[in-house]
C-alpha cells in the first residue's frame, strides 16, 4: 500500500517559496517574476517577495535583464544530492551482503541534527522487529549505532547535546555514556544489548570520509543466538565493511 503524505500545517509561505524555487528547470533556466507567479499560482508582488528571499539566501540572482537564474550555490546542493545518491548505490549492496553473511539485520544509520536515522536496512530474519526503520529518528545516546555517531562528534558536542535534550537522562546515565565515547572512538566500534529494543544485541562501526564520520554500519539481532564467538565474527565483518566503504567513498573526494 502506497503511503499518502499529507500537507504539513503552518508552512504555507515556506511551501510557496520552495515552489518558486522549483519552477527553475533545465527547460526554464531563466524566469521572470510573472513566470513564477503563474507557475506557483500567486500574485506578481508575492512572487517578487519570494524571489527576494531566495536572493537573500543566495539561491537565485538577477540576470540583469529582468529575469532570475539559479546561483552556483544550487550547483553545490546538486553535487551533495548526487553524492548522496552515489553513496546509496554503494551502501545498499553492502547492507544486503552483510545481512546475508551474518544472518542478521544490517543497517546504515546517519545523524540528522540531534537524532539518528536509519537510511538503509536489510533484514535476513523478518520475524525480528526492530525500532529502527528507514526515516525513523531515534536518540543519539541509546544503541550501538547512535552512540557511535555521538562518539564521532567529540566530547564537547556530546555534552552540549545532553544539555539540549528536553527529556534528559539521569546524570548517572549521561556520565556513563560520556565515559564510553572515548572507548568507542579508540576501538573503532560500538556494541550494545537491550538499549533500543529489549534482548537485541547490536554492533556498529563508523564510515568516515576525509576524517569525518558520515554514517555508521550496524548489525543487530536477538541476543539469545549471538554468543561471544559469533559476536566477534559479526563485529569483524562490520568493522571490515565500514573500512572498505570508507575507502571507496574517500576516492570520490580525490
Amino acid at each position: 500500500m502506497t503511503e499518502v503524505r499529507g500537507r504539513t500545517p503552518g508552512v504555507d509561505s515556506a511551501r510557496r517559496a520552495l515552489k518558486a524555487l522549483l519552477q527553475f528547470s533545465e527547460q526554464s533556466p531563466e524566469l521572470t517574476a510573472d513566470d513564477v507567479a503563474e507557475g506557483v499560482g500567486i500574485s506578481t508582488p508575492s512572487a517578487y517577495r519570494f524571489l527576494s528571499l531566495l536572493r537573500e539566501l543566495d539561491l537565485v540572482e538577477d540576470n540583469g535583464a529582468g529575469g532570475y537564474v539559479l546561483t552556483p550555490r544550487i550547483l553545490a546542493l546538486a553535487d551533495t544530492a548526487e553524492r548522496s545518491m552515489r553513496m546509496s548505490h554503494v551502501l545498499r549492496p553492502m547492507v544486503e551482503r552483510l545481512s546475508s553473511v551474518t544472518g542478521e539485520t544490517a543497517l546504515v544509520i546517519r545523524r540528522a541534527g540531534d537524532f539518528a536515522t536509519c537510511t538503509e536496512i536489510s533484514q535476513a530474519d523478518r520475524s525480528i522487529r526492530l525500532s529502527f526503520r528507514p526515516g525513523q529518528t531515534m536518540s543519539l545516546h541509546h544503541g550501538a549505532g547512535p552512540k557511535a555517531l555521538l562518539a564521532g562528534m567529540g566530547r564537547e558536542w556530546a555534552e552540549r547535546y545532553f544539555d539540549r535534550l528536553e527529556n534528559r537522562p539521569p546524570p548517572a546515565e549521561r556520565d556513563a555514556v560520556l565515559a564510553e565515547l572515548p572507548l568507542i572512538t579508540a576501538q573503532g566500534w560500538s556494541q550494545s544489548v537491550s538499549e533500543v529494543d529489549e534482548d537485541v544485541w547490536a554492533v556498529a562501526a563508523p564510515i568516515t570520509v576525509s576524517n569525518r564520520m558520515v554514517a555508521v554500519i550496524s548489525v543487530a539481532g536477538p541476543q539469545y543466538r549471538i554468543g561471544e564467538e559469533r559476536a566477534a565474527r559479526i563485529r569483524e565483518e562490520v568493522v571490515n565493511d565500514a573500512a572498505e566503504v570508507s575507502r571507496t567513498l574517500s576516492t570520490w573526494r580525490e
